[in-house]
């Protein structure tokens, strides 16, 4: 009697048990993709970029094994896998057509109880260029930028065959060097065109005046302009309208001449070559005016309360200073070290030509404005080679110095550990680098590499600048009489 009574419910309980088994072992389908944030769910959704965070959707997805996203696998949170939704995210390694053009195309999805695929389209950003620079001989292109993955082809503004000879990419895909085709070149554009889309830059390349070597150099003296896209250049123009004399095309990049006499005021010189005409943004030959505001010292009177003089203290004063640092335009303050500074040694005591104090004189006619885009400028000389040890560059009247510092010491980068220039080289820090500190100015075991720099000019707490010689590491010690630089033409200017 009691078998009778059980076996409906055994029935019942198989139906139910079969109904779920069949159910659930369903083969699996994908029925869309959409954004994990629903104020963005497509039902079109059918392509996205490596990253991307997706919900896929469909049934039976439930005993998910594995993702592929074009045979490539993605971690998933088992959590987030339900019998309808998977969130998964885009392996930012996954192939992409621009990458291998043979890949599936599609999603794959493996459970216990099947597979189910999609189609899908996985695409990358359009490549971008930022610049482009020619080579010494004008046939190799380096183009800058990025997403230059699957590159088709490059193409030229020239007549006739328009595409690159050849091209390299760079493992990172943001730098391209390519051989450009023959033919003149007329004004347009450069485009390197890739799976997904094209990048473009103007051609051919204007010339660039990035620096040069000596902002306030004399008659007579050669100096060198550093830049780019130097091609084919015949003159550089000085203040005036003067040509420049033994041009020399030392690279593509950069350019040797003579100043020639006759520069009467200031100026910016100019690059003349096969693409156009290029006007340096720094001011040449200052020092024949020194405009106020803006110029701090010319040191060409010790005394004088305006920006031709200075205060003085232990700085060293050159009136006539052509033997010991020939070419200066006047006089020149000097930091001079005539006693041996061990590791971590302050600036010198008085009685050794080691610190410089300026006057206060104005830097802008209007406070208000910002710093930003604003830099300190100066000429050093060194007439010994310098290996170690630092100038400071300081900010306050009388014992209040430590307000602001930047630091500057050049034979760090040089090559070989050592700087000395076979001249006068100007010098640019721009005002962002001038960071306030508090407490001990001669903390010189930690130079303050970080602090608040100003916002704007009435930020300030003095317009008196004073320059000395340190040596804020621990070692090597710096022997006697190894220091000598001098400084001339100390000013603010706006641009780099």
């Amino acid at each position: 009697m009691l078998k009778k009574l059980l076996l409906p419910f055994l029935l019942i309980a198989g139906l139910i048990q079969f109904g779920c088994k069949k159910n659930s072992s369903g083969p699996p389908t994908i029925t869309g993709i959409r954004l994990i944030d629903t104020t963005k769910r497509d039902s079109l959704f059918t392509r996205a970029m490596p990253g991307t965070e997706i919900v896929i959707q469909g049934n039976n997805l439930d005993g998910l094994r594995a993702v592929f996203f074009n045979d490539t696998s993605a971690y998933f949170n088992p959590v987030y896998a339900t019998g309808s939704n998977v969130i998964v995210t885009i392996p930012s390694s996954a192939q992409t057509m621009a990458t291998n053009p043979s890949v599936p195309g599609n999603i794959r999805l493996v459970t216990d109880h099947g597979t189910a695929t999609y189609n899908f389209t996985l695409y990358l950003p359009p490549p971008y260029i930022t610049s482009i620079a020619l080579d010494n001989s004008g046939t190799i292109v380096t183009i800058n930028g990025g997403n230059f993955q699957g590159v088709k082809k490059i193409t030229f503004p020239v007549a006739g065959n328009d595409t690159a000879l050849s091209y390299t990419v760079n493992k990172d895909y943001n730098q391209i060097v390519a051989a450009i085709p023959p033919g003149a070149s007329f004004k347009d554009s450069i485009r390197v065109i890739c799976t997904f889309g094209t990048g473009s830059f103007s051609y051919p390349p204007p010339m660039v005046i990035k620096s040069v070597s000596n902002e306030n150099a004399m008659a007579g003296t050669t100096i060198t302009i550093n830049g780019s896209n130097f091609i084919g250049v015949s003159q550089v123009t000085f203040p005036g309208g003067i040509p420049g004399t033994n041009l020399q095309a030392v690279s593509v990049t950069q350019l040797t001449v003579t100043v020639p006499p006759g520069i009467t005021a200031p100026d910016s010189l100019k690059v003349e070559g096969v693409l156009g005409t290029v006007t340096a943004p720094q001011l040449f030959d200052s020092y024949l005016t020194h405009p106020s505001p803006g110029y701090l010292s010319t040191f060409d009177v010790q005394w004088n309360g305006d920006n031709q003089g200075f205060v003085g203290w232990t700085g060293g004063y050159a009136a006539a200073p052509a033997t010991a640092y020939p070419n200066a335009t006047g006089s020149v303050a000097f930091l001079a070290q005539g006693s041996p500074m061990p590791g971590h040694t302050a600036p010198p005591s008085q009685g050794n030509a080691g610190f410089v104090q300026l006057n206060d004189v104005p830097w802008v006619s209007n406070t208000a404005t910002p710093v930003a885009g604003y830099s300190l400028k100066f000429e050093v000389y060194t007439a010994q080679p310098w290996s170690a040890g630092a100038i400071w560059v300081m900010m306050g009247d009388w014992y209040g110095w430590h307000n602001y510092l930047a630091r500057y010491a050049p034979w760090e980068s040089a090559a070989g550990g050592t700087f000395q220039p076979s001249g006068w080289t100007t010098v640019t820090i721009p005002l962002t680098q001038l960071v306030s500190i508090s407490g001990n100015a001669w903390d010189l075991s930690t130079f303050p590499s970080t602090g608040s720099p100003a916002n704007k000019f009435s930020d300030y707490s003095s317009t008196a600048l004073c320059f000395t010689i340190v040596n804020d590491q621990a070692s090597p010690d710096i022997p006697a009489n190894t220091l000598n630089i001098a400084i001339d033409n100390i000013r603010i200017v706006k641009g780099q």
